[in-house]
């Protein structure tokens, strides 16, 4: 098998990036670096693992779980199919904390996932402290490892927590950030094949996609010290919808815009 028959074999399959992905996958597994890959696109390529990957690529599970390691904002996340993929339109979110954190602040990361939120704040920002919280133990188990990858172990912590369940520790965060579940069912009913590997439960509320912004900012209104920073990710056509969230509990908030230009993460301060 060749980095060419590879590619040939997922543009079949339906990969946008057939030639991208197949780098990607011949370097995981043979260990050649990218430039000899590509000097010799019909050179044999034989790698233990190689020939199963790219079957289960084919099948259309996530380049991210088969590489099992995935890039964000920089630093390398661990993924598997218990956490949402980290992806670009979240690192917005980061920015906000790393820009707008005080010194010596704390944050609170509600629907953590792999971490990813977490633990590049914390590795920007080696002055704050970070909480990350999920219902899922597995996703907790994965941040875990997340946080010990990027040398951060130290000052964040993971707890089982759902963003529904009222916060009774009192206002001790200066930030609560979430990137919760905000996909409409309509849209997952029209979502890309690999969208089905993913946790449904991470993606969907299985109804208009703001359910869980809602209790997030019910939450965080409890949880977040007074002047505090509230912040979620949400879908670029739900803006006004959860800027009228903010509104009901007394929030004048304002929206921030993703790489592309659409309306991505709303923030307020606490009052």
């Amino acid at each position: 098998m060749t980095l060419e028959e590879i590619a040939a074999r997922l543009e079949a399959a339906g990969i946008p990036s057939p030639l991208f992905d197949a780098l990607c996958l011949a370097e995981r597994f043979t260990e050649k670096n990218r430039a000899s890959l590509l000097a010799d696109k019909k050179a044999p390529l034989d790698a233990d693992g190689l020939a199963e990957a790219v079957r289960r690529r084919e099948r259309r599970e996530p380049l991210q779980y088969i590489l099992g390691k995935w890039e964000f904002y920089g630093l390398p996340f661990l993924v598997d199919g218990s956490c949402l993929i980290p992806r670009p339109d979240t690192e917005l979110l980061v920015e906000t904390v790393v820009e707008r954190l005080p010194e010596g602040a704390s944050l609170i990361d509600m629907c953590t996932g792999s971490g990813c939120v977490a633990v590049a704040a914390a590795k920007y920002r080696p002055d704050i402290t970070a909480t990350g919280a999920d219902v899922s133990s597995e996703a907790i188990a994965i941040a875990r490892k997340n946080a010990e990858l990027n040398g951060v172990a130290n000052r964040v912590s993971f707890i089982i927590h759902d963003v529904r369940d009222p916060w009774r520790g009192g206002g001790e965060f200066d930030a609560a950030v979430a990137n919760p579940p905000y996909v409409t069912a309509e849209e997952m009913e029209k979502a890309t094949p690999e969208l089905r590997f993913e946790p449904r439960a991470a993606l969907t509320d299985e109804g208009d996609g703001l359910s869980l912004i809602r209790a997030f900012v019910r939450f965080a209104k409890d949880a977040v010290k007074e002047g505090g920073l509230i912040a979620v990710e949400h879908g670029a056509s739900q803006r006004d919808d959860v800027k009228k969230i903010f509104e009901s509990f007394g929030l004048s908030s304002a929206t921030l815009p993703d790489i592309e230009g659409r309306p991505r993460v709303t923030l307020a301060e606490r009052n």
